[in-house]
């Protein structure tokens, strides 16, 4: 089984297939091989400080797949978390192979049972391996839950198949490494050549834009497989006549999608009306979606058309209709299932003729076991459900939608296109971007303004938990350690641990041994055991 992965592995990556189906074929080969429960990939950011999920897949019923929170690693002391296994297999380059997390002190699971609350597992046996490169750097993690459970026979995984699993992890991690630099390459080739047709001597033409692949969503950049995949579904739907549900965490783009589906439909000629259902209270909002008579309430002077006459023949987008009141569910139902509405105050039912798209970024299975969402609404709105990705699942569009961004700032303003740092690419390309594509606009928004007219953005004009400081990096604990036996370990992490304490203390031995409440003696021994000195640039206390 392995060996048949691995060739299709590689000739995926000596393809140049995108680094996202490579992530998806290799957590897709660790369920394979481990007949687990639940596999995914989680990458490091710039600094080595979180963990952001890139990729998952399950087997079997789960109900939600978790979401983009971070794995912090680091404690506030800035020392590692050892307690969260993810922490201490980033940390130490180690894997772990535990059968029953249930049995095992020293780790805290806390993580792993919240994701457990919102997927309906239960995890009890837990591998992590690290995706290691240039022997010792750990720029990931292959997380995988509950081996063996499609046999029933759910344990931790034996010496042979974890050995193939760390063949499998090794290589997904060159590839993944090496994609980002090419990224990287590729985006500073972009910028050198956008420098070299902008020299007013240089008679060098630009090269001809790349052309925009037919019936694409305007404004819509990206080709990786996750958001080339949801393009061809919103194609498919567009040309049906069915009730669509748009889902996808905020900021991935779920309003364009809904205008690029009326838009390539047979009703594009007719209204496109959108109404949010999270901003206005239920009174409100009835009144706005179905219209009301003359004297129906307080205020009532006129009859008033709502929402769904104006959108007649068209398409009615309703966002963010997991917040919609349960009694104005019941009308969005009978408008699906009969085409009436009836105005607030009114008696008499009207027919229209409205195309519904619905969309959000909530959980609805949730919602309808707690009793807060129409089940049978909820099937008529799921015939044809749209999963959005998260741009934290589509890493290689970052740098297509940096470019994008930039551009279209530039030329609203009538300035230089500004150009990124390589230091700034980097830290752009890990973060997991919790907002989605709206985040990164904002960033790149602000770093721009914050940046000097004709000089590049710099890793300091990015927000803090982006950029972080050089002087955090220079303090910054080493986040790997190499293998070896249990006292090297703990001796490699003693050593970190002073070292850290002695540059708290401006490298003041006594300061540092009241710190660690030991004495200044025990301090000095220790300096000299592991050979820490005071770097150059540090003043003497």
């Amino acid at each position: 089984m392995i060996l048949g992965d691995l060739i299709e592995l590689t000739a995926a990556i000596t393809a140049g297939v995108k680094v996202e189906a490579v992530m998806d074929q290799v957590v897709e080969s660790a369920l394979d091989l481990t007949d687990a429960e639940e596999a995914s990939i989680f990458t490091l950011d710039t600094f080595g400080q979180t963990l952001h999920r890139a990729c998952s897949r399950h087997r079997g019923y789960i109900k939600a797949m978790p979401t983009g929170k971070q794995v912090i690693l680091y404690g506030p002391d800035k020392l590692p978390n050892m307690q969260e296994p993810a922490a201490f297999v980033v940390s130490t380059g180690t894997a772990l192979n535990l059968a029953d997390i249930n049995k095992v002190i020293g780790y805290d699971f806390e993580r792993i049972r919240e994701e457990d609350k919102l997927g309906g597992l239960k995890t009890q046996s837990l591998v992590i391996l690290p995706l290691t490169i240039q022997a010792n750097r750990t720029i990931g993690i292959l997380q995988i839950i509950n081996p063996g459970a499609s046999q029933k026979a759910i344990d931790a995984v034996a010496e042979e198949p974890l050995k193939e699993l760390k063949s499998l992890a090794s290589l997904a991690a060159i590839y993944m490494w090496n994609s980002r630099l090419v990224e990287d390459n590729t985006r500073l080739k972009r910028q050198f050549d956008r420098y070299l047709a902008e020299l007013p001597k240089q008679m060098r033409k630009e090269e001809p834009k790349k052309k925009v692949v037919a019936q694409r969503p305007k404004g819509l950049i990206g080709e990786s497989p996750p958001i080339e995949h949801a393009i061809k579904l919103v194609g498919k739907a567009a040309r049906s006549t069915v009730p669509i549900l748009v889902r996808g965490e905020t900021g991935t783009g779920k309003e364009m999608m809904a205008s690029f589906i009326h838009m390539s439909s047979d009703r594009a000629d007719k209204p496109f009306v959108v109404q949010n259902c999270a901003a206005l209270p239920e009174a409100l909002l009835e009144s706005e979606l179905f219209g009301h008579v003359k004297g129906a309430f307080t205020g009532a002077n006129v009859n008033k058309q709502g929402l769904a006459h104006e959108a007649n023949n068209g398409t009615l987008f309703l966002d963010e209709i997991g917040d919609m009141p349960l009694a104005l569910q019941a009308k969005v139902l009978r408008l699906l299932q009969e085409g009436e509405v009836r105005r607030v105050g009114s008696t008499r039912t009207e027919k229209v003729d409205v195309r519904i798209v619905g969309a959000t970024n909530i959980n609805l299975e949730e919602k309808i076991e707690a009793g807060e969402f129409r089940q049978d609404l909820f099937y008529r709105l799921n015939v044809f459900p749209i999963n959005l990705p998260p741009l934290r699942e589509r890493p290689s569009d970052i740098p297509l939608l940096i470019d994008f961004f930039l551009r279209a700032a530039a030329a609203e303003s009538g300035t230089q296109v500004p150009v990124l740092s390589s230091e700034a690419l980097e830290a752009l390309m890990c973060w997991g971007y919790p907002g989605n594509v709206r985040e990164l606009k904002n960033i790149l928004d602000r770093a721009r303004l914050m940046a000097e007219d004709g000089y590049p953005i710099e890793l300091t004009h990015l927000p803090p938990e982006l950029a972080g400081t050089q002087h955090e990096l220079n303090n910054r604990v080493p986040t790997l350690i190499p293998e070896g036996d249990l006292k090297t370990i703990v001796g490699q992490y003693e050593a970190m641990v002073i070292e850290a304490k002695m540059r708290e203390a401006n490298w003041n031995k006594t300061n540092a041994a009241r710190i660690l409440n030991v004495s200044r003696r025990t301090i000095i021994d220790k300096l000299n055991r592991y050979n820490i000195t005071r770097p150059d640039g540090f003043e003497r206390p």
